[in-house]
């Protein structure tokens, strides 16, 4: 599981006077850091090799400003070409939003290729179920 800890900002606030909900997309995105530092750990953006294909959150509580949260990202499948995560933000102790974000790897002619053995290895440690 990868974990990156995120202190709201004001800006992200609504007129509610909590996060607004289109934060949590870019919050989920921060919290890949160390998924992304798989495929290029010089972080360089060049022939990037992910392409996000679907993804859906669910707001199960409101995330308020003053609180940090915990952006947790966890390997859920890996296919062929494709790799599934699920995501969920953690404020005082209890789960806020989850989500599922589906990626395709490519090439460096944009279509879909098949994942190296070496990566995928490093994926395969990080599965969900690879540490129940």
């Amino acid at each position: 599981m990868y974990t990156t800890i995120i202190a709201p900002r004001v800006s992200e606030t609504d007129a509610v006077g909590h996060v607004n909900n289109t934060i949590a997309p870019v919050w989920f995105e921060a919290g890949r850091a160390g998924l992304f530092a798989e495929f290029r750990p010089d972080h360089s953006l060049e022939d990037w090799p992910l392409i996000v294909k679907t993804y859906t959150i669910v707001f199960d509580h409101e995330l308020v400003y003053g609180q940090d949260v915990t952006v947790e990202c966890r390997v859920a499948r890996i296919g062929r070409t494709s790799l599934a995560l699920h995501e969920s933000i953690v404020q005082g102790g209890r789960v806020c939003v989850t989500g599922e974000v589906l990626y395709v790897h490519v090439g460096a002619d944009r279509r879909p290729s098949p994942f190296s053995a070496e990566i995928r290895e490093r994926l395969s440690s990080q599965l969900e179920d690879a540490h129940v």
